[in-house]
């Protein structure tokens, strides 16, 4: 199920959207999750998505690639709309919304993900918390963790997927609780050794979350702050 999930990883485009500074579209993010969380309408959530399905477009992307995002989630949302009708019915069309705005909700951090680089979701976010280092914040140490956090969950899955189809090819049904176990065990194990990879490359590169410079730095320039005007004029609009 989860072998071809993209959440998380880059994918190179020669797009309007990949070339924003990622500030921007951090922000934007900011502001379109606001906006799903806001609407409460079926003909504005309607516009929203048209909306987001034209950020997608610009972005040069393809539209399996949010499918297989939303696949894993399928189960809940069917879950959620399934306690809407047993014990709210009344509130039926809150719970399709709810849905919808999980949806919206990962389609937007898609987008941000598919269309950055983790160095540059790094630099964005250190420089977006700056103020913080008035009070002796570490935004760097705080930004690789953030990014290192969204770009370990497609490899989290990928793991889970691997140790699931090894575990049934040598032990049958995983579901009984000893397996379930092993299960755990393995798949907690292969967390640590990544982590423990990933600190040892830290370590062998000197990082000690100093200051550092960049040999591409990003610059905000007219195109990205008149980018974010027009988002936000559509969303106060479709609001």
């Amino acid at each position: 199920m989860f072998r071809k999930l993209t959440f998380g990883q880059y994918v190179f485009r020669n797009s309007i959207m990949h070339k924003l500074d990622p500030r921007i579209k951090i922000i934007s993010v900011a502001v379109l999750s606001s906006a799903a969380f806001i609407i409460d309408s079926y003909s504005r959530m309607a516009v929203f998505s048209l909306f987001l399905l034209l950020l997608i477009v610009l972005s040069r992307l393809k539209f399996s690639f949010l499918l297989r995002n939303l696949r894993p989630f399928f189960f809940i949302f069917f879950f959620i709309l399934l306690m809407y009708i047993i014990f709210s019915r009344n509130d039926l069309n809150r719970g399709i919304l709810t849905i919808w705005r999980f949806i919206l909700f990962i389609a937007i951090a898609s987008i941000l993900t598919f269309t950055t680089t983790i160095t540059n979701l790094i630099t964005a976010i250190e420089r977006l918390l700056k103020p913080l280092e008035t009070i002796r914040i570490n935004t760097r140490n705080f930004s690789l963790l953030i990014a290192l956090t969204i770009r370990f969950i497609p490899a989290l899955f990928l793991y889970a997927d691997r140790i699931r189809d090894a575990q049934s090819a040598r032990l049958g049904n995983i579901k009984k609780l000893r397996n379930v176990k092993v299960f755990v065990i393995k798949l907690l194990d292969r967390i640590f050794s990544s982590a423990s990879a990933v600190s040892d490359a830290l370590v062998s590169r000197n990082y000690n979350g100093a200051r550092v410079s960049y040999f591409n730095p990003i610059r905000l320039r007219v195109k990205d702050y008149l980018s974010l005007v027009i988002l936000i004029i559509v969303v106060l609009l479709i609001i």
